[in-house]
């Protein structure tokens, strides 16, 4: 079902919180789930534009010349498996590459959640699904899907402690969380110093051992790693190791495959010992239903006296 926003408590017909009084906002063609502090934030919302920008200019090229996005999201949806009859949900949905694979297998229903205002009215007006704003710290639902994708989301989300708990709620028992994420990315390409001309952009990067021990602590038992995002401009420190054989098998594999973005159609053992992977990805199946509990009282206590401190005006200014 889905619930508040705000405080998660139950929905008129989707829309009207009956605790808090919080309501969905309707838009052209999907309904916005933002959290009221989402709404107001400024930094929140410099955070949104930063993804709105990022979606007009995705959209200033034709969806289908994106042949690298189109392999990946086509490979990632074989890895997460048999989705007939299931309600599945993608967060961070952009031009629905992934949507566009789901709907091809039989789900029941398939929701696109997005941050960005023009991705789900690009996605919606595409492939007809349910769109939804919304925070990925923030899923307003509980129990609600079966899957739950998030293709190179991951590293953008500001607290991801949030969107890993929020997945937890928002999966029936059993459930399947199907993340995939940059694979130890040299981080000089997203400096403001090195030319980015935005904030927001990745803020983290994951080997093996992180992805899986950050996922299973939050009620996931780890079913599948996959490496993928191969490409022969990225060989592996193996390749790099034979200068007299990189350039014939690199060469080779851009023959085989028919140009650079089509190489990581490539089995994933192969591409492994090859080349170095772009993305890392986990399926996961929820086996254990987060609780909240209030781990940081005194903290919290604190911060709320700070708060009133600063809001109580001064002595001086009474006077």
């Amino acid at each position: 079902m889905y619930v508040c926003s705000d405080c998660r408590g139950p929905l008129t017909e989707n829309v009207r919180c009956q605790t808090c009084g919080w309501t969905a906002l309707q838009r052209d063609g999907w309904i916005d789930y933002l959290r009221t502090l989402d709404r107001a934030d400024s930094s929140i919302g410099a955070y949104i534009e930063t993804y709105d920008t990022l979606a007009k200019r995705n959209q200033s090229v034709p969806v289908e010349s994106n042949v690298y996005v189109e392999n990946l999201s086509a490979r990632f949806a074989e890895v997460i498996g048999d989705i007939s009859g299931k309600d599945v949900c993608d967060v961070g949905s952009g031009r629905g590459y992934l949507i566009k694979h789901f709907l091809s297998r039989n789900p029941r229903s398939v929701t696109a959640i997005d941050i960005a205002a023009p991705s789900l009215v690009d996605v919606v007006q595409r492939y007809g699904v349910t769109g939804i704003m919304a925070n990925a710290e923030h899923l307003p639902f509980q129990e609600h899907f079966d899957v739950i994708a998030a293709t190179d989301i991951i590293e953008h989300v500001l607290n991801v402690s949030n969107f890993l708990v929020t997945a937890n709620w928002s999966l029936r028992t059993g459930g399947k969380l199907a993340a995939r994420v940059p694979y130890l990315e040299n981080f000089l390409y997203y400096s403001n110093y090195h030319g980015l001309p935005v904030h927001y952009t990745h803020i983290r990067t994951f080997d093996r051992r992180t992805l899986v021990e950050l996922v299973k602590s939050f009620g996931f038992r780890i079913d599948r790693v996959v490496y993928d995002g191969f490409n022969p401009n990225y060989p592996s420190s193996f390749l790099d190791a034979l200068p007299s054989l990189k350039k014939p098998i690199v060469d080779a594999l851009r023959k085989r495959y028919g140009g650079d973005d089509n190489v990581t159609k490539i089995s994933p053992a192969l591409g492994k010992i090859l080349m170095k992977p772009i993305e890392i990805g986990v399926v996961a199946t929820k086996v254990e239903h987060i609780k909240p509990v209030d781990a940081h009282r005194s903290f919290r206590e604190f911060h709320e006296q700070t708060k009133r401190a600063k809001e109580q005006p001064s002595e001086a200014a009474v006077g």
